[in-house]
């Protein structure tokens, strides 16, 4: 009796041990996961994406404007981003006309702008990679005695701008490529010579351009996650508000596309149509966005939150009152109503490696619908 009590006693006890072992497992695994997303989250980091920021020839400060400027550039540093990115349209950049169709008119011109554009978001202690814009070689169309322009366009952008001096030999400081912790972003330039319905400027990446970045993206393929950068959509449709809506020759039979999708880039950021579209195909999401300043009645910026296993997006739109008369932009302003409610979140997108694939959570614009037009 006293042996069979015990067994009993000792069976008891084993199966309380075995089920208190089972219980500080559980505790300590979920106390390991709480601790490792609290690293995770330690570890993130930020960037903000604003194509054709801001798409005037400015000087500064610009009267008129500074204070609205101003406004959105202080949302966009709250945000606390490592860097921003502006796909293309730094300047108006209309340069070349009647009285100044010289090298020197274009190079008096980007000695007072560009300077100016960096003034300002130096001022407000953004760190920033840009693109080239159609705006940045004079502006679409090119007509053959502008198209002989477009050498002197790309030295000034080169000599101000400063980007990184990594790209094909002949596009040096244009096309170029960083790498920031352990992600890679891309920048292209989609303006190349030819022959199109724009003239003697085609929107593509071809040849040398499109060589170096298929090596780009083959020597870097231990990284997290892939952003290129370029000016022009090259899905379409798109939405597009004050634009003449250039898009990338060819668009998704593109060798451009086609590169894109073979080395599963996460994301392409574009500008041009100042408007919102984001298109999801063959496994590459593009998104199109931005605002033309002093024109549009909203202005938009995607803030990018960046960890190991995740990238987590959310578009940003604000209702801003632009002032034109005669056909021209005089300034613009936010409502006192605008400015106490903030920027308003449009879509939100998660995509989220951690299980090993890629799954994307959608909300707002990134569900994709069919453009206004």
């Amino acid at each position: 009796m006293r042996k069979n009590m015990k067994i009993s006693i000792v069976s008891n006890m084993k199966g309380f041990i075995d089920r208190h072992c089972i219980l500080c497992c559980l505790l300590m695994l979920t106390a390991c996961k709480a601790q490792q997303q609290v690293v995770m989250e330690q570890d993130a980091w930020t960037f903000v994406s604003v194509p054709d920021f801001l798409n005037k020839d400015t000087y500064y400060p610009q009267p008129g404007f500074e204070e609205g400027l101003s406004f959105f550039l202080q949302a966009v540093k709250a945000e606390n981003p490592d860097f921003v990115l502006v796909p293309g349209d730094l300047v108006n950049g209309r340069w070349p006309s009647k009285l100044e169709p010289t090298k020197e008119g274009i190079e008096a011109k980007a000695a007072i702008f560009y300077p100016a554009w960096k003034a300002r978001l130096e001022a407000h202690g953004l760190n920033y990679y840009v693109a080239i814009g159609d705006h940045e070689v004079g502006d679409n169309p090119w007509p053959e005695e502008k198209a002989k322009l477009v050498p002197v366009f790309e030295e000034q952008f080169r000599k101000y701008m400063q980007m990184p001096n990594n790209g094909p030999d002949h596009m040096k400081g244009l096309a170029y490529y960083f790498i920031h912790k352990n992600s890679l972003f891309v920048s292209l330039d989609v303006f190349e010579p030819g022959k199109g319905k724009e003239g003697n400027i085609v929107a593509q990446v071809t040849g040398k351009q499109l060589e170096w970045l298929d090596s780009v993206l083959v020597e870097n393929k231990g990284v997290n996650h892939v952003v290129v950068m370029g000016h022009t959509p090259i899905l379409g449709p798109v939405n597009r508000l004050h634009s003449s809506g250039m898009m990338l020759e060819k668009g998704r039979q593109s060798p451009l596309w086609k590169t894109l999708s073979k080395y599963n880039i996460d994301l392409y950021l574009c500008g041009e149509v100042h408007a919102i579209t984001c298109t999801e195909k063959d496994g590459v999401q593009q998104i199109a966005h931005g605002s033309l300043f002093g024109w549009n009645p909203t202005v938009n910026y995607l803030v990018g939150k960046v960890s190991e296993d995740k990238i987590e997006l959310e578009l940003k739109e604000i209702d801003i009152v632009p002032e034109v008369i005669d056909r021209k932009s005089l300034s613009i302003s936010f409502t006192t109503e605008a400015m106490k409610e903030g920027f308003r979140t449009v879509g939100t997108l998660t995509l989220d490696k951690v299980s090993g694939k890629v799954s994307k959570k959608k909300t707002g614009c990134f569900l994709e619908v069919n453009p206004k037009n």
